[in-house]
């Protein structure tokens, strides 16, 4: 169902274009407009907590409190490897002699951006074409 509800939500796009309605800011901007808004939120999210509305691939409508300060992100835990262990030798080999197959990162899309989610203390993200809303909270006092 949720590939379904994907698909539904690509089709109204579809549409939507089609029929020159207006969409987000962000869809109707050109790139230099583009790029703007996205050097805006991540300045926003690099310095407080905003909550965001957006729809998720599948369709969904979602609303997530989120972060990039660094002062409200939990430090990682750190892994400790563990030597003569089976499952985590120095020499990267495991206990039968081959070797873990290295799984490369992908490129980053500038059109999605990955923030911690301070509500579930995880690592999420979001496309800047299906963000719907920003409410940031803003303090004007001297500290």
């Amino acid at each position: 169902m949720v590939a379904n509800q994907s698909l539904i939500w690509e089709q109204q796009e579809i549409v939507r274009l089609l029929k020159g309605a207006p969409g987000t800011q962000y869809q109707e901007a050109d790139e230099t407009g583009q790029a703007q808004i996205r050097a805006w939120v991540k300045n926003l999210l690099s310095t407080s907590e905003i909550t965001v509305d957006f729809v998720k691939a599948d369709g969904t409508q979602r609303s997530m409190r989120c972060t990039l300060d660094s002062n409200k992100i939990p430090p990682a835990p750190v892994r400790a490897i563990v030597i003569g262990s089976s499952t985590a030798n120095p020499d990267g080999l495991d206990t039968l002699g081959e070797s873990k197959p290295y799984k490369p990162r992908k490129e980053p899309d500038p059109h999605s951006v990955r923030v911690f989610d301070t509500e579930k203390n995880e690592w999420r993200s979001f496309r800047f074409d299906r963000l719907q809303k920003i409410t940031a909270q803003l303090d004007f006092t001297a500290k």
